[in-house]
């Protein structure tokens, strides 16, 4: 027999001493991977939300000057609602891996401002905004206040739930300010009140620039440049040109000699700009279709907008309300698309990670042959597509007539793109002949260097209403977002301004997914169902303004006066109403069957299935192993 390994002591005993040796093992291990492994995450998520970014690290390690972040938190809130508690935790554990990412040049923090505290007013004083947590009006806090050694001041005032995916870009782009507070400067060229209405103040009104304008005005200096102007100023660094639409000749002179020269530009030119009509500058308000008309610009830059036309995609249209009744279904609209990730060019910065960008009646643009320039798509429609007349999208449009109207071309459409090459000037005939400005300047007739230009054909997509949502908060005005139209925008001017770091940042804090599929099926369902609907609304109508043609002034109808023939009519009539109306319903109802079978089918795929083949497995694994014992009883009798 083999020697006992402990002699005097009992089998019991040796179970206590492992047990205690084990206990004392786990609590070394996880001591030691408290120090050693407190920043290393496993993140399993499919766009890797919980993983530090290379563009995070990259503005980290460019960190020269120390920063101070203080990070307020106020315990009393985590204690009264968990769900703050737990995203407190999940900022705190950013903030721990920034610092050690930063290595010395940036240091955390982290206080909690308790009432009436010292460290409440020193929270108050840095901009971070108080909360009531109840009827007593006691005031919490959940916000970042940033320092740099110049005295530079960057708040976080209050870290917003519907803002939890977004917190890294939010982040990285504070800390980026810090480090870096020297803005580049965007030549905002447009006619429309993108900054808000200049004569609301004298009305006694307010009014905000869109969204986009003032998140551009977080990161970088916007001058607005009055379209009349003949030269560039020299402290702009790229131009924004939204709308080009009647510049004056020695405006779009100066604008080809700015980009030739090297200077680069984010262009909207849209072939019908719903923008115009809901921001139009009073002092001078559009008349008709507002229509891109830098056509020389812009084929210089080797691009040609196609004229009179606007990009219709059945995969992706918008679905609208057209009446007020409850009844009537969503239209999906053909010239309002929300493009998903399919659609954009993977390979360049600006929309490698996007995930989804809604347009509205936007155009086409097609590559100018024998340009010196090269043409990159950078969003395209699905080959379900064709072009529809701007005639056709502007006022009311005929949503139900645009449908049934509709021919895919196979033919995806480009909505942006970038050029990038040597071009040449649009002016061949030299500068005007009264621009003073451009007086004894050398004319540049050939890029000096390969141009960067990106060109849009909307200019709609920056419109608040495709693309953010604003509510109030305690007095604070926060915005949420339903698509990337946002980071589109700044990932164009960062990457044309030459400052990209972020670009990586703010694709992934989009989790939308839009589910092509069950839109896929929707969408058959709906063409399915839309013909009869039209045909039977059309008869509805018809039979309505028959009958009434019948109603006397009072609102009624004489009995009386009626012939037999009359009476049989008007009974035949309200009959087909009747009748109508209810075969109507059923189709409208069988749609909703249809729709609402297939959220059960995902409902089950979701969530039963999984589960079920578990315990089938289970069942079949149980079934083996009760034959394997039978047959090994079978072999030991």
């Amino acid at each position: 027999m083999a020697p006992n390994p402990r002699p005097g002591l009992s089998r019991t005993t040796n179970i206590v001493i492992g047990l205690a040796l084990a206990a004392v093992l786990c609590v070394s291990a996880n001591v030691i991977a408290d120090k050693t492994l407190a920043n290393a995450r496993f993140d399993l998520t499919d766009r890797h939300l919980y993983t530090l970014s290379d563009s995070t690290r990259a503005v980290l390690s460019k960190i020269r000057e120390p920063i101070t972040l203080d990070f307020y938190f106020s315990k009393t809130l985590g204690d009264q609602i968990p769900s703050y508690g737990v995203y407190a935790q999940e900022v705190r554990e950013l903030l721990q891996q920034y610092a050690v990412l930063a290595k010395g040049k940036l240091r955390v923090n982290y206080r909690d401002p308790v009432p009436f505290s010292e460290v409440e007013d020193q929270a108050t004083a840095a901009g971070l905004k108080g909360v009531p947590l109840d009827q007593t009006g006691q005031q919490v806090y959940f916000g970042l206040a940033g320092t740099n050694s110049t005295d530079d001041k960057q708040t976080i005032p209050f870290f917003q739930t519907d803002r939890e995916r977004f917190i890294e870009y939010d982040l990285t782009k504070l800390i980026q300010q810090l480090a870096f507070p020297n803005k580049k400067t965007i030549g905002l060229v447009t006619n429309l009140a993108l900054e808000g209405d200049p004569t609301a103040a004298m009305r006694g009104q307010q009014s905000a620039p869109i969204t986009i304008i003032q998140q551009l005005r977080k990161t970088y200096d916007v001058e607005d440049l009055n379209p009349g102007f003949d030269k560039v100023p020299d402290d702009v660094d790229l131009l924004m040109i939204v709308q080009p639409e009647k510049l004056p000749i020695a405006t779009r002179y100066a604008i080809d000699q700015f980009v030739l020269k090297g200077g680069h530009a984010l262009v909207f030119a849209d072939p019908n700009a719903e923008l115009a009509r809901e921001h139009a500058n009073p002092m001078a308000p559009p008349v008709g279709t507002s229509t891109a008309d830098a056509d020389d610009l812009l084929h210089a830059w080797g691009v040609d907008l196609t004229k009179g036309k606007v990009v219709g995609d059945r995969d992706n249209a918008v679905s609208v309300n057209i009446s007020q009744s409850d009844t009537s279904p969503p239209v999906d609209y053909l010239g309002w698309i929300n493009l998903p990730k399919a659609s954009f060019n993977h390979d360049d910065p600006v929309t490698a990670q996007l995930g989804q960008v809604t347009f509205a009646t936007a155009g086409s643009l097609t590559p100018v042959k024998g340009a010196g320039t090269t043409f990159e798509p950078l969003v395209r429609s699905s080959a379900n597509s064709e072009l529809i007349d701007t005639a056709k999208t502007t006022g009311i449009p005929d949503l139900q007539g645009l449908l049934q109207g509709f021919h895919a071309t196979g033919q995806r459409y480009v909505i942006a793109a970038r050029l990038a090459g040597i071009s040449h000037t649009a002016f061949p005939g030299g500068p005007p002949k009264d621009d003073k400005a451009m007086a004894g300047v050398p004319e540049i007739r050939q890029a000096t260097q390969p141009i960067n230009v990106i060109v849009v054909a909307d200019a709609d997509m920056l419109d608040d209403r495709f693309w953010v949502q604003t509510q109030d908060f305690f007095g604070q005005q926060i915005t949420s977002t339903t698509a990337d139209n946002g980071d589109f925008v700044a990932n164009a001017i960062d990457n044309l301004a030459g400052s990209g770091d972020l670009i990586g940042l703010r694709a992934r804090g989009s989790g939308e997914r839009p589910f092509t599929v069950v839109q896929r099926i929707k969408q058959r369902a709906d063409d399915k169902y839309r013909a009869e609907q039209t045909q039977l609304e059309a008869k509805l109508k018809n039979a309505q303004s028959q009958l009434a043609g019948l109603v006397d002034k009072q609102g009624g109808i004489d009995q009386n006066k009626l012939t037999p023939a009359q009476k049989q009519s008007i009974e035949q009539m309200r009959a087909t109403i009747v009748q109508t109306r209810s075969r109507l319903r059923e189709v409208q109802l069988a749609l909703g069957q249809d729709i609402a079978a297939l959220k059960s089918r995902l409902v089950f795929l979701d969530v039963g299935l999984v589960p079920l083949c578990v315990a089938i497995a289970a069942l079949v694994l149980s079934a083996v192993r009760l034959r394997r014992r039978k047959r090994q009883i079978r072999n030991v009798g």
